[in-house]
């Protein structure tokens, strides 16, 4: 991985201070620690997780579609694809090719018969079967295969299975309006070039929700605290920015101009006021 110095970028745009030694005030030095988003999407395919692939493709997707620059950006997926999967074994594209086939593959089959176990759970049982529902002894009496045995794999029959009709409504409320919080951001911060980073991040946040979404419905995954993150980081965000005045945000590149000093300039120049 690496370490990115951000210096005082962010914290000066979001006014995250402290107080030194001599009692100033001084924004605070930020930095981040990440592996690249190149090989974050190597590895994520590298996992021969067709889930990840679905999920990759659709953020690549929405990437592009919230570029500025689309033909560039499409050019570049066009070199990266086969770029990428030149690399890959011949084992890891005979799994994915089961994604056409999954009728004749017995993990798909497996996770067939573990989401008719959670909406028949969640007929019997409106409100889920609580968090241990997935167990070998339920599958007895709710799966169509009562010795196929597996986890949800789905973070949507997961929290079917586990809280019934009414939880499933509730985790799909909350993704849609953390999307709609993100659509608002991105709407109050276009072409507002003092707020291009709380744009950008908003839409970042909605790529990570996509990622979510897609993967998410072949992975047990719902209370993956990332997600929630993302969550709560879109809320803040948007009370941050309906907060400023936007008016007074300084314009990036230029210096401001404190009154004195553009009175001082004026009468320099033989003018008042």
């Amino acid at each position: 991985g690496h370490i990115f110095k951000l210096g005082d970028k962010y914290s000066s745009a979001m006014k995250c201070e402290f107080t030194d030694e001599a009692g100033a005030q001084r924004a605070m030095i930020m930095g981040c620690y990440g592996l690249g988003i190149g090989r974050t999407v190597a590895a994520a395919i590298g996992t021969y997780s067709r889930g990840a692939l679905l999920g990759g493709s659709a953020m690549l997707f929405f990437l592009w579609l919230k570029s500025r620059r689309k033909l560039p950006g499409a050019l570049f997926l066009l070199m990266l694809a086969p770029l990428t999967f030149q690399f890959m074994p011949e084992k890891w594209f005979d799994r994915m090719e089961t994604i056409q086939d999954y009728a004749n593959d017995g993990s798909a089959q497996g996770r067939i018969n573990a989401w008719h176990f959670a909406f028949n759970v969640a007929t019997e049982r409106p409100i889920g079967g609580g968090f241990s529902v997935f167990t070998p002894n339920m599958f007895v009496i709710y799966a169509p295969d009562p010795l196929d045995f597996h986890a949800a794999h789905s973070i949507y029959f997961q929290v079917l299975g586990e809280h019934g009709f009414l939880g499933l409504f509730l985790f799909l409320a909350l993704m849609f309006t953390a999307w709609r919080t993100g659509t608002r951001i991105l709407r109050s911060t276009r072409g507002v070039a003092a707020l291009k980073w709380a744009h950008d991040l908003a839409a970042m946040c909605q790529v990570a929700i996509i990622g979510y979404a897609v993967s998410g419905a072949f992975l047990s995954l719902a209370y993956y605290d990332l997600y929630y993150y993302i969550i709560a980081i879109l809320v803040i965000l948007e009370r941050w920015v309906a907060a400023q005045d936007l008016g007074a945000l300084p314009v990036p590149g230029k210096v401001p101009v404190r009154a004195d000093a553009l009175r001082a300039r004026n009468a320099l120049n033989g003018r008042t006021g």
